[in-house]
């Protein structure tokens, strides 16, 4: 039974600022304008700091006007408390009328400046950026390790763990025969399955339905009947045909035709010899008795033949093999999911990776963890008050996160799954209703969630308007915004008739079509000379409609485009002459936009619009990678990489953006000269991505080849060369990590296969000339146009569907599932239905979005066409629906097929009683007007006089630079080699033993081999050393005198795990030991810099002096600009945190080379003590950020250095502490004082 409590109108200020309140904006009602009101009464009213101030919304380009607008708001507020009242808005004002009775303006400025002043800090962030800041601020409680990259898109490395299990299972020969064959007949690849694979991992509230459960799958089927029955079938297979075609007239949907097929399927099949090769052909099953008797016609005989029994029984007994190997093969699919789940983890966590989705996963997976509780208490103290824009595009997984923080406790479900705490890994419910229902709201918690379920777009990106429906359900505050502060009042009026005639025009239950009223907000006004007695803004143009008129989809397609380009051609040559103005200025090409649903049908708006001399520009949320121009770059650099391959060659030459056509390329397979020197420049090509990288050789074949003016010769050109542009830009961005040409190809085929689409990889606006837009529906979401356009929401072909595996829908408890089932005919058409219905409810919400972007006028065509050779899919169009549906539910209105004359009626009894604010009228014809385009001047540019003088530019410092007097760093990472490494004394004492790690190699490259394989082990996991020891031998090549690299090998790793066996075994303070520190609870590699300014070595020195660290003299250059490093280890034991640096060294053979007093002198002799002075300063600074209440004297543990040749757990110092061990702790007044010498002011020049 809903508990949905009553909308009331929301009023921004009187409402409570406590509890948990849904805010409903319908499109145009002001949901941003509240947002910042709500900001602001929590600013000044709560008094709450802007950190403290959580603001959620779903991308980066809300978040940043977001951002803007209420900082905006904070300037205005504050402007009116100094100055008095400014005219404008009437927000402040009004804000100022019910605070000012309860506080003093002198406290509410200082809020407010406050607040300006820390606004860099305001908590404003998309989900994504929230839940990396909950991570960076507490990563120990969340599990994870420091320091982890962000990537966009993990595909690659999804790809490569898909592509290692496939290797195993498939390839490696675990399988049998028969289940690889049918994987292979299913069309199964790496690639395909890591489509299902990221699917899953970026749904984890989904249940998947019909995987069996996960064990050792061979897919073994037992063979010999199923071959007995192929034979018998061979031995009796002659003259089946000929008994078929004399029974022609006593059998139903039998054609001669049909039968030959069958025929000539069995000849193939049986020459064949597989028998279970039955995919290949598919009409075998036209000769099965069983098939024959239900085709024979009453009172008819069925015929009778040999073939047609064997057939019956070898096809069933295929069919039950087939069902066998289908079973197998999802559960090979299930122990994919869990098997390489788990190594896309390990990888991750080696590389140290995290995507988007792992950031949602390991914050859900830290909350519902056993610090869970802690952490969520920290977050609910950490943003007392939180709103969420946009929430009908959450899902699930992002609604658990918030209900936890600021839900009750007990409501909260985990994920279960192959993953551990906090990896962001393979996660299912425990529940088969992974979605609790939402609790009551904690005590003193404030949370507003601000949507509109009519604008709910984005499934696409896993949003489930289930989920807020189920949060409507339970709130106990709903309100709503019912004033529309967008559009003029007469397409308001319009919008209310067409979407309120249908009362289920949303289709789902709980979604209904409130009228929404006039606001305060006055838009520009509209004087139209050309239509003086015409002031209808909802206009509707139907198509041809009638017996016989109806056209195809195809040309409807057409007229629809050409009509639309000659209206929007109409409109602005009459701006041009003044004729159509806003608020006195000329109707702008940029005050029209074309609303369409996907880039093809931009593309057929674009060519009808350049015909008649109209320019536009398109946005899209398309990926790049889905481009044609991604393609085509993906043969063209194929082609570089290996020019002596012809095919690759022919097929970077039959790009668009090289021009070759099939003629040219036949003239060119006979000149061989020709062919030569394209295959000599390709050649030079990739000698210059190899020597210059791939930003460098796309330059020069872009102008070598005249790809430029080829591709801005096209209609599209300054789109498809800002598509061209953007991948060399992001192939570029990939080179940093992955500069081998190869692996830069593999990179972008896997971005060409994957299905994200992440901001970066959007299609990018081409030009930002004042041009008529071109914007896909869900673009255009949040944008508003005086002039909108919607061609063809008449068209009720359903596109294409997602392609992957697995029904996606809501089961009968509106829970998210996905369904691998193989099904019969009626849970299949009901699925089917869940199906069309969740799509075609999404689509309607479309249909919304799109008729309120207008501000003045909106245009929509409406109608029927033919789809083969039928009206059905044009009748059954949802605009359709909306205004002809009324009269029973969606399923109903599929079902019952109405006559064309009858939809129009109801669409002419719209008219009338919506009318003078919507019309009906004919689709108008092109009448071919052309656009004469007036030329602006050009503005006139002048650069600036240049300074007179120049200051020095800012510089990066180091220890290294600070300590041996070097000049500008690099990002290099500061290890041994940066400082002298002593060879050791004359007298070293005894030999060491052979495999002693004594004899290791000494100096710089040793010293990298050493803290490569630090680096990259699990303390605690010997099983992972020996390829550890591998990879640092490889990466740092070593060698013993007298022995080659080859026989060095055996010794040197035996050598390193030795090291590696003592320094982690020994007791280092007490009973700390590092082999029992856990890969989460450290930090390895630890990147710094800090800002120091006027930085002097006098000052250095004498800072040294006065708190005895004894130290060279110090002589580099004064230091404005940064101080950065690696700081080798940071650890946490027993709540306190340690930082640790790897030296190696060789100070002799024997213990008493490594005592505390020769340790001593050699800090003091390499100056490491000014080394560990600047990276506990560094970490100082990084834990106070991150941990709350940060106390350097109760958190900070102190400073080791490791002389890891003379650690070992049988070595002792005459006092009885490990040997090669220094430990320090420097006071933390002394860090105060260095702190603020390196902070410093700088000089003026």
């Amino acid at each position: 039974m809903s508990t949905t409590a009553a909308a009331v109108d929301f009023d921004v200020f009187a409402c409570p600022l406590q509890g948990r309140q849904l805010i409903e904006a319908s499109a145009g009602t002001g949901k941003t304008w509240n947002i910042c009101g709500l900001y602001l009464r929590l600013l000044l009213e709560k008094g709450l700091p802007v950190d403290q101030i959580l603001v959620v919304t779903f991308t980066n380009a809300a978040t940043a006007e977001l951002r803007e607008r209420i900082r905006s708001r904070i300037v205005e507020t504050l402007a009116w408390l100094k100055h008095g009242s400014q005219g404008g808005d009437p927000f402040v004002p009004a804000l100022m009328t019910s605070l000012e009775q309860r506080f003093e303006r002198s406290l509410l400025a200082t809020r407010l400046q406050a607040a300006l002043h820390a606004f860099d800090e305001a908590a404003i962030f998309t989900i994504h950026g929230f839940c990396q800041r909950a991570l960076s601020d507490t990563p120990f409680a969340a599990g994870l390790p420091f320091a982890l990259k962000l990537v966009e898109n993990d595909q690659e490395i999804l790809l490569q763990a898909v592509q290692d299990f496939w290797r195993r299972h498939v390839a490696g020969g675990v399988i049998s025969p028969e289940l690889a064959d049918y994987l292979l007949a299913c069309k199964d690849s790496p690639e395909s399955w890591a489509k299902l694979l990221k699917r899953h991992l970026a749904k984890p509230m989904s249940r998947p339905v019909g995987l069996p459960g996960v064990g050792k799958v061979s897919g073994s089927i037992v063979r010999a009947p199923i071959d007995a029955a192929f034979a018998d079938a061979a031995a009796c297979w002659e003259g089946a045909a000929q008994v078929i075609l004399d029974a022609l007239p006593n059998l139903k949907y039998y054609k001669p035709e049909t039968v030959e097929k069958a025929r000539q399927d069995w000849e193939r099949y049986l020459a064949d010899g597989d028998a279970l090769a039955t995919a290949k052909f598919q009409n075998l099953y036209l000769f099965r008795v069983s098939v024959l008797e239900n085709r024979t016609r009453v009172k008819c005989t069925t015929p009778v033949h040999p073939l047609f029994a064997a057939a019956e029984t070898l096809l069933a007994l295929i069919d039950e093999a087939m069902a066998q190997l289908e079973q197998a093969r999802l559960g090979l699919l299930g122990e994919l999911f869990v098997e390489a789940g788990s190594a896309l983890r390990e990888k991750k966590r080696r590389q140290r990776l995290i995507s988007f989705d792992d950031i949602l996963h390991n914050v859900h997976a830290a909350l519902c963890g056993s610090d869970g509780d802690r952490l969520a208490a920290y977050l609910r103290t950490r943003y007392p008050a939180a709103l969420i824009d946009e929430f009908q595009d959450t899902d699930p997984l992002q609604f658990a996160i918030f209900n936890r923080i600021f839900g009750a406790s007990n409501a909260f479900l985990p994920l279960q799954g192959g993953g551990q705490e906090g990896d962001g890994a393979d996660c299912r419910p425990t529940s088969p209703h992974p979605h609790p229902s939402p609790p009551l709201e904690r005590e003193g918690a404030t949370l507003f969630l601000v949507g509109d379920p009519k604008q709910a777009i984005y499934s696409f990106r896993n949003a489930d308007l289930h989920t807020y429906l189920k949060v409507r359900e339970q709130v106990t505050e709903r309100h709503t915004l019912r004033h529309n502060q967008r559009s003029v009042a007469g397409l308001i009026e319009g919008c209310n008739a067409l979407f309120g005639r249908n009362a289920g025009a949303f289709i789902l239950p709980g979604l209904a079509y409130e009228p929404v009223l006039r606001g305060e907000r006055q838009p520009r006004e509209l004087i139209d000379q050309t239509e003086p007695t015409d002031t209808v803004a909802l206009r509707v143009w139907r198509l041809p409609w009638g017996e016989g008129l109806s056209p195809d989809r195809n040309t409807a397609l057409r007229m629809a485009a050409n009509a639309t380009s000659t209206e929007v051609a109409r409109l602005l040559s009459a701006g041009q002459a003044g004729q159509i103005t806003l608020d006195g200025e000329n109707l702008q090409p940029g005050d029209i936009a074309i609303l369409v649903r996907s880039h093809s049908q931009g593309r057929r708006i674009r060519v009808a619009l350049a015909a008649l001399g109209v320019g536009s520009v398109e946005l899209s949320p398309q990926s790049i990678f889905a481009s044609i121009d991604a393609e085509e770059l993906e043969r063209v650099l194929l082609a570089i990489l290996e020019p002596a391959r012809t095919n690759l060659l022919f097929a970077a030459l039959a790009t668009e953006a090289m021009g070759y056509d099939a003629g040219r390329l036949e003239a060119l397979n006979r000149d061989e000269p020709t062919l030569l020197d394209i295959a000599a420049r390709f050649f030079r090509y990739r000698e210059q991505w190899r020597q210059r990288g791939i930003a460098f050789m796309f330059r020069q074949w872009l102008f070598g080849e005249e790809a430029i003016a080829r591709l801005l010769a096209r209609p599209d050109g300054e789109r498809r060369l800002t598509n061209f542009l953007h991948l060399a830009e992001l192939l570029q961005q990939e080179a940093a990590l992955n500069p081998s040409p190869d692996a830069l190809v593999r990179w972008l085929a896997a971005q060409r296969n994957g299905s994200d689409v992440g901001e970066v990889a959007q299609l990018r606006l081409e030009s930002d000339r004042n041009l008529v837009h071109i914007v896909t529906i869900h673009k255009s979401k949040g944008l508003e146009y005086e002039f909108v356009f919607c061609p063809f929401l008449w068209d009720g072909h359903p596109g294409k569907s997602g392609g992957l595996e697995g029904a996606e829908y809501h089961d009968d408890a509106e829970q998210p599932v996905i369904d691998f089932r193989t099904l019969e005919k009626a849970e299949k058409e009901e699925i089917s239905r869940r199906l069309r219905r969740e799509r075609d409810a999404e689509l309607m919400r479309l249909v919304y979005v799109a008729v309120t972007r207008a501000v003045q006028r909106c245009t929509l065509i409406a109608g029927c066409y033919l789809f083969k050779k039928t009206e059905n899919q044009g009748k059954r169009s949802l605009l359709n629906f909306l205004v002809a549906g009324g009269g029973g539910s969606y399923g109903e209105w599929l079902e019952h097929k109405r006559p064309a004359a009858e939809i129009l009626a109801e669409w002419e009894e719209l008219a009338r009683t919506a009318a003078p604010h919507l019309a009906l009228t004919d689709l108008p014809r092109a009448a071919g007007i052309a656009l004469t385009v007036s030329a602006s001047s050009p503005e006139d540019f002048s650069a600036r006089p240049p300074p007179r003088h120049i200051p020095p530019g800012w510089r990066s410092g180091s220890f290294s630079s600070l300590g041996h007097g070097a000049e500008q760093e690099s990002a290099a990472v500061d290890h041994d080699g940066r400082s002298v490494v002593l060879a050791g004394r004359a007298n070293d004492g005894p030999p060491a033993d052979p495999d002693d790690f004594c004899a290791f190699p000494r100096g710089a490259s040793a010293g990298e081999c050493v803290h490569c394989a630090f680096e990259h082990i699990d303390f605690t996991d010997p099983q992972s050393w020996n390829n550890a020891i591998a990879a640092a031998l490889t990466q740092h090549p070593q060698h013993l005198p007298g022995l080659t690299a080859a026989e060095s090998t055996p010794h040197l790793s035996r050598m390193l795990r030795r090291l590696l066996d003592d320094v982690l075994a020994t007791p280092l303070a007490g009973e700390m030991v590092l082999n029992r520190i856990a890969y989460p609870q450290r930090l390895t590699e630890m990147a710094f810099r800090l800002p120091a300014l006027g930085l002097t070595p006098q000052a250095l020195n004498d800072w040294l002096k006065k708190h005895h660290y004894d130290m060279p003299r110090l002589t580099f250059r004064d230091l404005d600009g940064y101080l950065q490093g690696y700081i080798d280890l940071v650890f946490r034991h027993d709540g306190r945190y340690y930082l640790l640096d790897w030296k190696s060294n060789h100070l002799g053979n024997t213990p008493e080379a490594y005592s505390s007093q020769r340790l001593a002198e050699e800090m003091a002799g390499h100056g490491y003590h000014l080394q560990y002075l600047l990276y506990t300063l560094a970490l100082r600074r990084y834990l106070a950020l991150r941990l709350p209440d940060f106390d350097y004297e109760r958190d900070f543990g102190g400073v080791f250095y490791l002389f890891v040749r003379g650690v070992r757990p049988g070595w002792k110092t005459p006092e009885g502490q490990p040997t090669g061990v220094y430990f320090h702790r420097p006071p933390e007044a002394a860090m105060d004082s260095l702190e603020a010498l390196i902070a410093g002011k700088r000089k003026k020049r």
